[in-house]
């Protein structure tokens, strides 16, 4: 008894589409890519020394190289920021544990 041409095409058809949705699924999609431009650009003197961390309640902290700590709270686009607190190292006595 020959089986039916229809049976050998259905299932010829199944068996192609299988290995297709198999391929499919298992080749890897390119991230599709992101552009991001910032809306406002700030930016300190080099002078002011190396971005030591930031926190919501003191701000950003800078570092310079004689030790001068310079705290920055409000950040305004397109300018340089107000320092809102600095503290200098100064040379202690060594008779008061280096309090002046």
């Amino acid at each position: 008894m020959p089986i039916p041409s229809y049976r050998v095409i259905s299932v010829v058809v199944l068996i192609v589409l299988a290995i297709s949705l198999k391929i499919y699924a298992a080749s890897p999609k390119s991230p599709a890519s992101q552009e991001w431009s910032p809306g406002c650009i700030a930016s300190v003197p080099k002078s002011w020394g190396a971005f030591r961390g930031a926190s919501t309640q003191s701000g950003f902290a800078f570092e310079d190289s004689a030790g001068t700590l310079r705290f920055v709270t409000n950040v305004p686009c397109d300018g340089t920021p107000v320092v809102a607190l600095e503290i200098r190292r100064t040379v202690g006595n060594a008779a008061n544990g280096g309090n002046p």
